[in-house]
């Protein structure tokens, strides 16, 4: 069982002239973090001075002052910065949820990298640190588990998810056109997105009734 990890207001950030607050993990969390999820790829945390841009301000650049980040594959760090919103404490209440965090930063990292590196420019990933959108990543994950976990979990083909996914577009098709789909069955990344979402709705509701 998770141990609860309550987070503090966090005042350290500067968007141009202003100080906001965010929540953060306490630093003295940061270690049961580390060795919680050491064989996920968490390696240790930090304390870090940045400038980026992200989900937590809506993607203006931002200054964090000595924020706690976890050391992740060696070259990524996660911000343990979050908006106030209850799926941030969740995010550290509920014991499937980081997990499912890691599983859903790995699939942008190899599909969609460009949505969660703070630092859109960037062009070489391979020399550190890189800095991740973890409150986009929350956001997303709470999509996925607040607001479809319980219809997916349901559901006893890839049928009725297409159907369910023309109104609620959980996953949306890159593609564009008069005729694209909001999802293409044909796509390998939409069905590998799709079968990282049913592994983390399983982390809470158990095995799906259908596999992609």
């Amino acid at each position: 069982m998770m141990q609860a990890i309550v987070l503090e207001p966090f005042d350290r950030i500067l968007s141009g002239y202003q100080k906001i607050e965010e929540l953060a993990v306490p630093v003295d969390a940061c270690s049961y973090l580390c060795k919680t999820y050491q064989s996920l790829g968490v390696q240790g945390y930090q304390l870090a001075n940045f400038r980026a841009t992200g989900y937590l301000n809506r993607y203006l650049t931002c200054t964090f002052e000595h924020l706690p980040t976890l050391v992740y594959k060696k070259i990524y760090r996660i911000p343990l910065a979050f908006r106030k919103v209850e799926s941030s404490q969740l995010l550290f209440s509920d014991s499937y949820r980081f997990e499912g965090f890691l599983k859903l930063l790995d699939w942008y990292l190899e599909h969609q990298p460009n949505k969660i590196v703070m630092d859109k420019h960037r062009t070489d990933l391979k020399k550190g640190p890189v800095y991740l959108d973890s409150a986009f990543l929350n956001f997303r994950l709470s999509e996925i588990i607040d607001g479809a976990g319980f219809p997916l979990s349901n559901f006893y083909s890839i049928e009725q998810f297409i159907e369910w996914n023309r109104i609620y577009r959980l996953i949306n098709n890159k593609s564009v056109g008069r005729h694209s789909k909001v999802f293409d069955e044909t796509s390998q990344e939409n069905l590998s997105e799709l079968r990282i979402i049913l592994e983390i709705v399983s982390l809470k509701y158990g095995p799906t009734n259908f596999t992609v």
